[in-house]
């Protein structure tokens, strides 16, 4: 390509990675030559050369996705691929199946180098994972915050406020008896949700009753069985929090199998999710939307400043949630665009 263009080797080669010695004309030329023959760095050749990788490892949770797991994760992973590319990087995904510790899977790409930096979600307040990555120095942003001290790069939703303000909307539109569903294993935005919960029952002057916290498994089956279960026992609950997309969908089914119409019998349902919500169902559901394609593109503006010295103190988005009255939305409206009503993150 150098002979071609009538430039020297160390010219060409600057001009490709924008050197400032380089003049802009130079730089255009170059890569549009580039672009043309359809060359490719080696990235062998630059981790030889510079000792990285340009390679990110996002962290696959895998019983999450599986059978009847959570969707959003892949739609995060496009978006966050596709952002990193323009600097160079490209995206790996590695499981950690249910066997494996949250700390085995970080380890290895560590201790192989198989990457230059980490993304990891599902976090815990005193994340054994980020406190991993702190101590050895390793880049990462995390899809969740924790209260760990030291500062480190993170997005996350807002789940608190949300929580908050689905509660206080049901309680305004009469309900007293909420149950809200939450998640096991000691999830730092469980911890917000619950505190969310609570504070909008202390602003209504409602007691706090334990009986309507359930904190366990959130997937379909489990979700409907325990939904149908805690409605025999206890027939005054009129709205539910759903924790996650598939619970959503649990909760629907426990309602149609216990002969209860949202409608009809003035149940309410809220759902969060990073996907639009396609259902059939003709059940009233309100839903706080935040698409995982765009904390994918955070994830990724995040991850390249982080790499490229950004302090972990400025790389800190936490997303606000947006409310939508009436999922169907998603069925009819084909060109919904969330940035219409989303603000910039």
């Amino acid at each position: 390509m150098a002979a071609h263009l009538g430039l020297s080797i160390s010219t060409v080669s600057r001009a490709l990675k924008d050197g400032p010695e380089v003049r802009p004309e130079t730089i255009e030329r170059v890569k549009e030559a580039a672009a043309r023959f359809g060359y490719m760095p080696n990235i062998s050749g630059l981790h030889l050369r510079t000792g990285r990788t340009f390679k990110v490892c996002s962290i696959l949770y895998a019983p999450e996705v599986g059978d009847y797991g959570e969707p959003g994760f892949l739609a995060q992973v496009e978006s966050l691929s596709n952002g990193i590319e323009t600097s160079g990087y490209n995206l790996i995904v590695l499981a950690q199946t249910g066997q494996q510790a949250p700390l085995d899977p970080i380890r290895r790409v560590y201790a192989q180098r198989l990457a230059d930096a980490v993304v990891f979600s599902r976090t815990t307040p005193m994340d054994e994972r980020a406190r991993f990555c702190l101590e050895k120095d390793f880049p990462f942003v995390s899809f969740g915050r924790t209260e760990l001290q030291t500062p480190h790069a993170f997005v996350d939703h807002d789940d608190e406020s949300a929580v908050f303000d689905a509660v206080m909307h049901l309680v305004r539109d009469g309900h007293r008896r909420i149950l809200l569903l939450n998640p096991s294993g000691g999830f730092n935005y469980a911890g917000l949700r619950l505190r969310g919960y609570q504070r909008a029952l202390v602003e209504a002057g409602l007691p706090r009753d334990e009986s309507l916290l359930y904190h366990g498994d959130l997937s379909v089956r489990a979700t409907r069985e325990t939904t149908k279960q805690i409605l025999q026992r206890d027939r005054s609950i009129t709205a539910i929090v759903c924790g996650n997309q598939m619970s959503i969908v649990g909760v629907l089914e426990a309602l149609l199998e216990s002969g209860i119409d949202t409608s009809r019998d003035g149940v309410s349902v809220v759902g969060f999710g990073g996907m639009p919500f396609l259902t059939l169902s003709e059940q009233r559901l309100t839903y706080y939307y935040q698409p995982q394609r765009r904390v994918g593109a955070v994830l990724a503006k995040h991850l390249i400043a982080l790499l490229n010295g950004e302090p972990a103190a400025n790389l800190q988005t936490v997303l606000p949630y947006v409310r939508i009255e009436d999922v169907r939305m998603f069925r009819t409206q084909a060109e919904f665009d969330p940035a219409r009503i989303l603000p910039p993150p």
